[in-house]
């Protein structure tokens, strides 16, 4: 069942060592989804922070990068698990806008805060079930649901208020993303992050002793080095005149709970298994058709997460609200190593590459780059990250 596991590592095969050594293990991280997805960033990041003359690491920066990747790194990461089972979703800009312009017009109509946002996940979680049974049911492609997705819910949208602008929203929905936290809790969120980099340490090397095969240097990069670096940035960004903002906590507890669904019970292996190998799955008793309707349920979740974190972002929900999204979320997913033939991918990598791509947009506008030359930057990412995808298979089916 090892096929199961994101990222997977094959055995050692006749004749190799199994304790492999040091520098097997550097290679074989230095080759591993993850680790090329954090060189890249850091290069990009080392690279920009010189050419602005350092205005691209300051605190204030950081925290606009932050909000501005949040609802892309919170898409991104429920994607990732349609991606995992085999799916696609290309309607997540347009729903994102109309779930956030439901919340929206919760406010005007003065409703309260957590009414809007209730209502805004009932509106997404609408689209996901009505989408999933439009696959499931009548088995069309999720391409072609999903497309008719993203022209429909923005279509209802407009036509719901002529095209023009709802809002504004009250400051507390706006402080929902935009808000700076207080001290106290960035001292909460640093020390989780802390404990559970420890705690994930001592698991880790409990779990190597107890096996034969060496633990692949990627899972101490994802589980000690990722968490304890996000710790660091928080308090970087805690520091400037912006704060932190509440956008860091939408984008944790996402992931969080995307990533325990995926990598801590029955659901999740099913989701790989059945992205892996549909017909496999099926022989092994997994209903496939349920599985894919919770996903698309959870994505309908996301969907109202994410419209909620749109109208906050903007205080208004307009016509063009979530343009494109839907694109730069798949692209993120894959650029964070989720395959589109499933079966393969995590939320940490959709969410890193999330930040890949916001910190593109970042760093070329300081710098004075178009809004079309950072498309082409990141096109050629894209590809490179599909291309990377199709090394990764071979070499797995080498070594099997």
């Amino acid at each position: 069942m090892t096929t199961l596991k994101q990222n997977t590592e094959t055995l050692p095969g006749p004749g190799r060592s199994i304790s492999g050594g040091i520098g097997s293990g550097l290679r074989r991280l230095l080759v591993s989804r993850l680790a090329v997805l954090l060189i890249a960033t850091l290069v990009l990041i080392l690279y920009f922070q010189f050419a602005s003359d350092g205005v691209f690491l300051t605190p204030t920066n950081a925290s606009l990068l932050l909000r501005q990747a949040a609802v892309v790194a919170v898409l991104a990461a429920g994607v990732a698990v349609l991606i995992i089972v085999g799916e696609i979703d290309l309607s997540m800009g347009s729903a994102a806008f109309l779930a956030g312009l439901v919340a929206a017009q919760c406010q005007v109509a003065g409703l309260d805060l957590v009414t809007s946002i209730l209502a805004a996940v009932g509106a997404g979680v609408l689209m996901g079930i009505v989408q999933a049974i439009a696959t499931v049911s009548f088995a069309i492609p999720a391409f072609i649901v999903t497309l008719a997705g993203f022209l429909v819910f923005r279509g209802i949208g407009l036509l719901w208020t002529n095209a023009g602008a709802v809002g504004p929203v009250s400051s507390d929905f706006i402080a929902l993303t935009e808000g700076r936290m207080p001290a106290v809790i960035v001292v909460a969120i640093v020390v989780l992050l802390m404990l559970t980099a420890v705690l994930q340490s001592y698991r880790t090397f409990r779990d190597a002793k107890a096996s034969i095969t060496p633990t692949p240097a990627r899972i101490y990069l994802q589980k000690v080095v990722v968490p304890l670096a996000a710790a660091a940035a928080l308090i970087w960004i805690s520091l400037g005149r912006s704060g932190a903002p509440y956008a860091t906590i939408w984008i944790g507890v996402v992931a969080l709970a995307l990533g325990v669904v995926l990598n801590k019970g029955k659901f999740g292996r099913q989701i790989f298994l059945l992205g892996s190998n549909r017909e496999a799955a099926v022989y092994a008793g997994i209903n496939a058709k349920r599985t894919v309707i919770i996903a698309f349920i959870i994505m309908g979740v996301i969907y109202g997460i994410a419209g909620v974190m749109l109208t906050a972002r903007g205080g208004t929900s307009t016509a063009d609200a979530g343009t494109t999204l839907e694109l730069v979320a798949i692209s993120a997913a894959v650029v964070g190593g989720n395959s589109l033939r499933g079966g393969v991918g995590s939320v940490v990598g959709a969410v890193m590459g999330a930040f890949l791509l916001s910190t593109i947009d970042n760093g070329m506008a300081l710098l004075g780059v178009s809004s079309y030359a950072q498309n082409v930057a990141k096109g050629l990412i894209l590809v490179l990250a599909v291309g990377l995808d199709g090394y990764f298979l071979r070499r797995r089916r080498s070594r099997s």
